[in-house]
């Protein structure tokens, strides 16, 4: 994930590195069955992501962003027969590993968190969620989903940096803007920390992720039996010890 939010030179969060990530979720999303390929011109991509002018500006966006993401290893394009055609995409296993895409099965630590349509429907189209605001989504998920419960999480920065790769700044700001945008609530609180020979008070923020971004219920069905429209998309993660890392 921090691979794709940076920059080629260095850290990001920027425009780049929110399109990047929201471009490779959509297409796990898009291509949850059969062999993950998918063949949709640039501009269903862009009118996915809510990128402005899809059918000009914004297709061009996803068309370098696509080459972009060959380029990390998260996916493999093959192009048309004839110049002009529409290429077909294939996701690459979301470690940058370069190894093909497989649904994860959630068995023996092979586990994933599932995105609510939600984030296509309002969120990403309202243009106001930053590359910092959708790491930090992702993180808020998982975070909810490890510990069972999408109240009264806390990001620290240990946390943040330890588990997702992420800095502080990034943390900081993505929090922010998840709050503006009431996707989480925050809420201070009052903590005492023991000392040798005192206890201090500090303020701790808590947070909790509202219920039209919490991750939906577990389908009966199994994700290689589910066409595109009903699947959602995957964020994996292996598990090592009672807290796993994010691929």
């Amino acid at each position: 994930m921090a691979e794709l939010l940076n920059s080629r030179t260095g850290p990001g969060g920027g425009r780049g590195g929110q399109t990047r990530i929201a471009l490779y979720l959509s297409l796990v999303w898009v291509a949850a069955a059969g062999d993950h390929g998918t063949t949709r011109p640039a501009s269903f991509w862009a009118s996915l992501l809510g990128l402005q002018d899809p059918e000009g500006a914004g297709s061009r966006v996803v068309r370098s962003t696509w080459t972009e993401l060959e380029r990390r290893r998260f996916v493999r394009v093959q192009p048309g027969a004839y110049q002009g055609d529409v290429p077909t995409i294939w996701p690459l296993r979301d470690d940058g590993s370069g190894q093909p895409y497989s649904t994860p099965t959630g068995l023996d630590g092979d586990t994933y968190r599932r995105i609510p349509e939600s984030f296509w429907a309002s969120l990403l189209p309202e243009g106001e969620l930053t590359g910092a605001g959708l790491v930090m989504y992702l993180a808020a998920l998982r975070t909810a989903g490890t510990r069972g419960s999408a109240e009264n999480l806390t990001f620290s920065r240990r946390y943040v940096t330890e588990t997702f790769g992420l800095g502080d700044s990034t943390r900081k700001a993505g929090l922010r803007n998840l709050t503006e945008l009431l996707v989480l609530e925050a809420e201070t609180r009052v903590a005492d920390d023991a000392g040798d020979s005192l206890r201090r008070r500090r303020l701790r923020t808590v947070y909790e992720l509202l219920d039209p971004y919490r991750s939906p219920p577990p389908t009966v069905a199994s994700s290689s039996n589910l066409s595109a429209s009903q699947a959602t998309p995957l964020l994996r993660s292996v598990q090592h010890g009672d807290d796993g890392d994010l691929q």
